[in-house]
């Protein structure tokens, strides 16, 4: 059944929601473990493992080989290394503009929320011609506030200019919820990035929905057929 609230601004996510950048990211990973001596991960374990931030990230592959103690030094490698890969395998996420495009047409305001460096997220915002539909880039530096740090919602929220009770967050993880629910805001998921739909909908209990992609969401939450 459709829902019937009105939104006046939206938080979308960026990887695993906007778009896949997962290829780039893997790839950078991978020249950044080998410079450390460290194994590096094959693209479906970093594929489920992406979220929260690059630094939680490479923590969590490097669990395995006992050598998290690395990943400062791994993460301060990563972000200068990282726009070399930027653009390998980036795609927009199905009917991603599709969408920006009708709720910009509403006159809701768009931003892109997302644990993702400011600089790479709006080279990949503009590369993907994604950026004319948003109002704000909300991104972070390596050590930033970020998802779901209620701090970093705020600030989303203060550059939009929006109210917590009328802006709904769109992502594909449980931090994306998170970073939703701390300021009150409604949530709503896709199961597009690592998290499956059954992880989604027990982690995210009071999310509005678990979407398959951005027609079923786009359809029950706001009555638009993309």
């Amino acid at each position: 059944m459709r829902r019937e609230k009105k939104y006046s601004a939206v938080l979308f996510d960026l990887d695993g929601t906007l778009v896949s950048n997962y290829c780039a990211i893997h790839r950078c990973l991978c020249a950044c473990f080998e410079e450390f001596g460290v194994p590096p991960p094959d693209y479906d374990t970093v594929f489920r493992t992406v979220g929260g931030s690059i630094l939680i990230t490479i923590k969590k592959l490097l669990a395995p080989h006992g050598k998290e103690s690395l990943a400062d030094e791994i993460g301060a490698r990563y972000i200068p290394l990282f726009p070399k890969y930027i653009f390998d395998g980036l795609e927009a996420m199905p009917r991603a503009e599709d969408l920006l495009k009708a709720l910009r047409a509403r006159g809701i305001k768009l931003a892109c929320f997302t644990n993702k460096q400011q600089d790479g997220a709006e080279a990949i915002l503009s590369r993907l011609g994604l950026d004319k539909y948003l109002d704000a880039v909300v991104a972070t530096t390596l050590h930033s506030p970020r998802k779901p740090d209620r701090a970093f919602t705020e600030r989303a929220l203060s550059e939009l200019g929006a109210d917590a009770s009328e802006t709904l967050g769109v992502g594909d993880s449980p931090y994306d919820y998170l970073a939703a629910r701390v300021c009150g805001l409604d949530s709503a998921l896709v199961s597009t990035g690592g998290d499956s739909r059954e992880v989604l909908a027990e982690k995210c209990p009071e999310a509005l929905g678990v979407f398959g992609g951005f027609e079923e969401l786009a359809a029950e939450i706001f009555g638009i057929a993309i």
